[in-house]
């Protein structure tokens, strides 16, 4: 979603650290086992993770959002572009989601449910399902029955895996049948995301930029 000057906390640096020797095995496990499954098992390993999601459209409609994510569920996000300033807080805890349409802080401060049509985009995507653990899960119960290509590539100056997994005749997941998804060979985390509704159409392109894993965030973060 938008460049920005991410600090890294001495707990992330330290993470970084511990955890290049787990990067490592990603990397040269993934031609072996599974990549996602492999994704999948790193997703279960974090407790926080922080991301930039610019996403675009067919009809090159931007969206760019810094998404926030800390364990077992609460997501935060901060929209530049559309609606620059808004903010929306999902909880856990009690199933609701918080919006300030013109800032943290600031009147008026809506709550509803996930469900709601005013927070879902026109893909119906909701912000309690909108982690890299769900959308893994999304992309390998396609892979049941259905086909999956493999390949490396360079995306955004990083080395990936680019999978291609496409669903049995007819099945579709959220209403998903195609999955292209790029995974950073160092982290198993996605970086690039196209998806495809039946008979190629295509959804959105989401790009996934400047990811801190294992954020230090403040306590008040998910919880102004």
């Amino acid at each position: 979603m938008l460049a920005a000057l991410l600090i890294f906390s001495v707990n992330d640096t330290v993470f970084a650290a511990d955890n290049s020797a787990g990067a490592s095995s990603f990397s040269q496990n993934s031609t072996k086992t599974d990549p996602l499954l492999l994704a999948l098992q790193h997703f279960e390993q974090l407790q926080t993770y922080q991301v930039r999601v610019r996403s675009v459209s067919p009809q090159d409609e931007t969206k760019i959002i810094r998404y926030s994510y800390r364990k077992p569920g609460y997501v935060r996000m901060d929209f530049t572009q559309p609606h620059s300033g808004a903010a929306l807080i999902y909880n856990p805890v009690n199933g609701k989601v918080k919006l300030w349409p013109f800032g943290v802080g600031t009147f008026p401060v809506l709550n509803l449910a996930p469900t709601d049509s005013l927070i879902k985009d026109a893909n119906g995507h909701r912000v309690d399902q909108a982690d890299f653990g769900v959308l893994l899960k999304n992309i390998r119960s396609l892979q049941h029955e259905g086909t999956t290509t493999l390949g490396e590539e360079k995306i955004m100056g990083k080395s990936t895996l680019h999978l291609t997994v496409v669903g049995p005749a007819g099945k579709t997941v959220d209403a998903v049948h195609q999955f292209d998804i790029w995974l950073d060979k160092q982290t198993g985390f996605p970086t690039k995301v196209i998806s495809y509704a039946l008979h190629g159409k295509m959804l959105e392109t989401v790009f996934m930029e400047a990811m801190v894993i294992n954020k230090h965030f403040p306590p008040d973060f998910f919880a102004p």
